[in-house]
């Protein structure tokens, strides 16, 4: 008997299969600041402009989905996630996300082990339209993170 928690995992991992590699920044660090990540790929679906180097058109209302691999130097048993919309006087916290890392990727976290993240992001109808450059962040509890920054577009 499968549960619903299996279909859900065999969606999720459906969905990544068909994302697209889109083009991502490191997130911006202090000179001196050790690095506490190498993020290797990140896929987003829907995003059909990635090969195109362009921001992912992302319709409001919909799920999205987005996928990284990534190797931490840094152990974690627990980690936080977490998705920012990037604006000159603050980063805002996505609304609506789930911030257990453990449920989008395995846990213990293993310094210089290579994982992968995914997880669904709903897309409000009630999020403007407009590009949006999105910070996505994973944490242990002594705040080393992997952080990388991403495009999106969101329209009707």
């Amino acid at each position: 008997m499968i549960t619903k928690s299996a279909v859900a995992f065999l969606l999720i991992l459906a969905s990544s299969a068909f994302a697209e590699i889109v083009q991502w920044q490191a997130c911006p660090t202090s000179p001196n600041a050790p690095l506490n990540c190498t993020v290797h790929e990140v896929r987003v679906d829907p995003c059909k402009e990635a090969d195109q180097g362009k921001p992912c058109k992302i319709k409001r209302g919909i799920d999205a989905s987005i996928s990284f691999d990534f190797t931490p130097n840094f152990d974690a048993t627990t980690a936080e996630s977490r998705a920012y919309w990037v604006s000159p006087l603050m980063d805002l916290p996505f609304v609506g996300m789930e911030t257990d890392a453990c449920k989008a990727t395995q846990c213990p976290i293993v310094k210089a082990q290579k994982k992968s993240y995914t997880m669904h992001l709903p897309i409000a109808k009630s999020f403007p339209i407009r590009a949006y450059d999105v910070k996505w962040k994973l944490w242990n509890d002594k705040e080393q993170d992997c952080c990388f920054i991403f495009q999106i577009k969101l329209t009707k």
